[in-house]
C-alpha cells in the first residue's frame, strides 16, 4: 500500500467533501470520475438497497452498509466522502444502502459477513449496533467498524467510533446566544434558540447537554427550545417544527435530524431566520444551488465522520487497529469542529467568530470541560437542561 497514505487521503477528503457538497438532496454524492454512485431515492422512498462499487489496487477493501440514505447533506453523507477517501487511497470500496427497513439489515450483514469478500464492514453504530454485534458473533473472522456510538461488552471483532458532539454543541450553543442577543438582522429582543432533533436518544441529549450549555455561558437567562421530529427522514415534519420554534420567538436552531434537517433549512429560508448545521459542511453543500439556504446557515458544527473512517483504515493497514474496543474523538482529536467558510465569514461578525475560537480553545486546554449525557446519572442531565427549557 502506498507510503504516503495520510496526506493522500487528507487531499483527497478535501477535494470530494467539496465535489459531495454541489450535489442535489436526492443524489448520492459524486466523486469526479473515481466512483460510480447509485441515485439515491426521495426520503422515505427506498425500497430495495442501493449499491455502487469500485475496485481497489492497493489490496484493501471496504463496504459502507448505509442505514438510511446518502444525499442527506449531513451524516451519511460524511461517511461516504470517508469511503471515498479509502477508494482514492487504492480501496476496493462499496456502498449499499438500506434505507430504514430493518428486516433487510441482518440479512444483508449475514451475507456480507459469509461472503468474506471484504477487509471492513463499515456501519451506522446507533441504528445498527444490536445487529453488528450478534452478526460478528456469528462470523469472528469478518472485522465491523462502527460509527458514532460507543460499546460495551466482548466483541474482539468490532471496532467503534463515537465522537464528542457535545463539544461540538457546547460552541453551537455559544454561537446561538451570541447571535440571538446581537441584533443581527432577523433576530428579536428575547434571547430564545432551539433545537430540533431527529428522535429521542442518547446522542441527541448529549447534544442539548453541550448546546444548553455553551448558550448559558454566554447568557444565563437564555430559553430553549427542544422538539422531536420523530423520524431522521421526514423533512416535511422538520420544516413544520422549525416554523413553530420561529414564531415562538427562536432566532436560530441546530438540527440534528439528518435528511430531516433540510425541512428546517426551507423554514429559515422563509422566515429570514438562522439555522446551525451539523455533521458536514451545510451551507458549502448548498453554494451555487441555493444561496438564500446557504446565507441562512451561520455555520455547521462538523462531526468528521469522514475522517475518523479514514484514520481506521490506515490503522488497519498498519495492524494497530484495536478492535474490541471504541475510541471517543472530541475537538482535539479533531473528531468535531465548526465549519469555517465564506458564509460563516460573511454571516457572523468578527467579534461572534472570535468569541467561539476562544471557547473552542478554552476546550482543548481543559479551561472548560463540557458536561455529558453518557455516564452522567439522569437527574444530573436534567438539572443541566430543565433550566433553560422555553415552557
Amino acid at each position: 500500500m502506498k507510503k504516503t497514505f495520510l496526506a493522500t487521503l487528507l487531499a483527497s477528503v478535501l477535494v470530494i467533501s467539496l465535489t459531495a457538497c454541489g450535489t442535489s438532496s436526492q443524489s448520492t454524492p459524486q466523486a469526479d470520475n473515481q466512483q460510480e454512485a447509485a441515485q439515491t431515492p426521495a426520503s422515505g422512498e427506498a425500497d430495495s438497497a442501493q449499491e455502487a462499487e469500485q475496485t481497489g489496487d492497493g489490496g484493501f477493501s471496504a463496504v459502507h452498509v448505509v442505514i438510511g440514505q446518502l444525499g442527506d447533506k449531513s451524516f451519511n453523507d460524511s461517511a461516504y466522502n470517508g469511503l471515498l477517501g479509502l477508494g482514492e487511497a487504492g480501496w476496493g470500496t462499496k456502498v449499499i444502502e438500506l434505507g430504514r427497513d430493518q428486516t433487510k439489515w441482518e440479512p444483508t450483514f449475514l451475507d456480507l459477513s459469509e461472503g468474506g469478500e471484504y477487509d471492513l464492514i463499515i456501519t451506522n453504530g446507533p441504528s445498527a449496533i444490536e445487529t453488528v454485534q450478534e452478526v460478528a458473533k456469528e462470523y469472528p473472522d469478518q472485522k465491523f467498524v462502527l460509527f458514532d456510538t460507543e460499546m460495551e461488552g466482548d466483541h474482539p471483532n468490532i471496532y467503534a467510533i463515537s465522537y464528542k458532539q457535545n463539544e461540538g454543541a457546547y460552541l453551537a450553543g455559544v454561537l446561538a446566544a451570541l447571535v440571538t442577543t446581537s441584533g443581527m438582522e432577523g433576530t428579536n429582543p428575547e434571547p430564545i434558540i432551539g433545537l430540533i432533533g431527529g428522535m429521542e436518544h442518547p446522542i441527541i441529549t448529549d447534544w442539548i447537554v453541550g448546546y444548553v450549555e455553551g448558550a448559558r455561558s454566554v447568557e444565563p437567562d437564555i430559553k430553549v427550545i427542544v422538539s422531536y421530529v420523530g423520524s431522521w427522514d421526514d423533512s416535511a415534519k422538520g420544516k413544520e417544527l422549525a416554523l413553530a420554534q420561529y414564531n415562538q420567538g427562536a432566532d436560530i436552531i441546530i438540527t440534528p435530524a439528518e435528511t430531516a434537517a433540510l425541512g428546517c433549512v426551507e423554514a429559515a429560508k422563509e422566515t429570514g431566520k438562522y439555522i446551525i448545521g451539523i455533521d458536514v459542511d451545510q451551507s458549502m453543500a448548498f453554494k451555487g444551488i441555493d444561496e438564500d439556504a446557504a446565507n441562512c446557515i451561520l455555520t455547521s458544527i462538523l462531526k468528521n465522520v469522514d475522517l475518523s473512517i479514514i484514520r481506521a483504515g490506515k490503522l488497519y493497514e498498519e495492524g494497530t487497529l484495536s478492535f474490541g474496543t471504541f475510541e471517543s474523538l472530541g475537538i482535539l482529536e479533531d473528531g468535531v469542529g465548526v465549519a469555517y467558510n465564506e458564509y460563516y465569514e460573511k454571516n457572523v461578525s468578527q467579534e461572534i467568530r472570535d468569541q467561539v475560537e476562544a471557547a473552542k480553545e478554552d476546550i482543548v486546554n481543559g479551561k472548560i470541560k463540557v458536561s455529558s449525557a453518557f455516564n452522567t446519572d439522569p437527574d444530573e442531565v436534567n438539572k443541566i437542561i430543565e433550566p433553560a427549557l422555553l415552557k
